[in-house]
């Protein structure tokens, strides 16, 4: 394929609603296409311009401005216009923690997910197809803390405290309104194959078009 525009989808949800659970599933079905998976969460800024004390009384991972969108954008601008991208950006989290430089060169797929995503409309702009996942509450709740604490070894009563502070005041502000941007709410309590399916199936045709 060499298609003059890469076909770009958006995947937003709240917090352990298995948007990266999508994300790889649609990027290994469809991987001779050798799709990019951009992760809203690499553009996490660091927050390191407050003090250790004050970062602890500001600092947010549901809140639109914890990601440093002009990055974000002009990635995804640049990638939507054929060029490559290298990560980590400067100023994030990502690369506070070092993580290996990368050279991310352009794919006629480029896959975007995170619960914050629809939030900028410079990214609506650049996304074609936008899906959301609507999961129960209760359930993302137990996914999160199944995750966190039993899959990453997290610390329950911080994980809980955390969720208080952060996601209950921020999810139904920021992320949960975001939904009617969606071109397809996606029911995701457990994987829905059906969905997921057809999704692939849009993607497929898209990406084959005049081929």
């Amino acid at each position: 394929m060499n298609q003059s525009k890469p076909v770009t989808i958006g995947i937003m949800g709240g917090s352990a609603a298995g948007k990266s659970t999508l994300a790889k599933k649609l990027a290994d079905r469809l991987s001779v296409f050798s799709p990019i998976v951009l992760n809203q969460d690499h553009y996490f800024r660091d927050f390191s311009e407050y003090s250790p004390k004050e970062r602890e009384k500001v600092i947010t991972a549901n809140h639109p401005d914890v990601v440093l969108w002009d990055q974000l954008i002009d990635h995804l601008q640049r990638l939507s216009d054929g060029q490559s991208i290298q990560t980590p950006v400067a100023g994030t989290r990502m690369a506070q923690r070092q993580e290996t430089v990368e050279i991310i060169e352009p794919s006629n797929l480029v896959i975007l997910e995170g619960h914050l995503i629809f939030w900028s409309q410079e990214i609506r702009d650049l996304l074609q197809i936008k899906l959301y996942l609507e999961v129960d509450p209760h359930e993302r709740v137990l996914r999160r803390m199944l995750r966190d604490v039993s899959g990453r070894g997290g610390d329950l009563k911080w994980q809980i405290d955390w969720y208080r502070r952060d996601v209950i005041p921020n999810y139904p502000t920021y992320t949960e309104p975001c939904k009617k941007y969606a071109d397809l709410i996606v029911p995701f309590d457990r994987e829905n194959e059906v969905a997921t399916e057809m999704v692939i199936a849009g993607l497929l045709q898209q990406l084959t078009a005049g081929s």
